[in-house]
């Protein structure tokens, strides 16, 4: 079973349930592959243990967006203010 079926399909998480992600191969090489994982409720360390859970081994992860809230250029470790349209999108 390939590991974007593995991953979609999961609705258990170390006997939690867990909303199903959505997965997307980007890259596909002969033992590596990588992937666009969107989970729906961020739970403690949830795509490292859906990885392991079917077999995966995680290199790098990498966060681009948090809710509507896409971080775009924002460097490692820094932070900046919410727009004015940013704090009124997360009510």
């Amino acid at each position: 079973r390939g590991a974007q079926e593995a991953l979609s399909s999961m609705t258990r998480l170390d006997g939690e349930p867990v909303r199903p992600a959505q997965v997307r191969v980007l890259r596909q090489g002969r033992d590596t592959a990588l992937l666009s994982i969107t989970i729906h409720e961020g739970k403690n360390r949830q795509i490292r243990r859906m990885c392991a859970a079917a077999g995966l081994h995680v290199k790098r992860l990498k966060r681009v967006q948090e809710h509507t809230l896409k971080l775009g250029d924002l460097p490692e470790g820094a932070w900046r203010d919410l727009t004015k349209q940013e704090l009124l999108a997360t009510k």
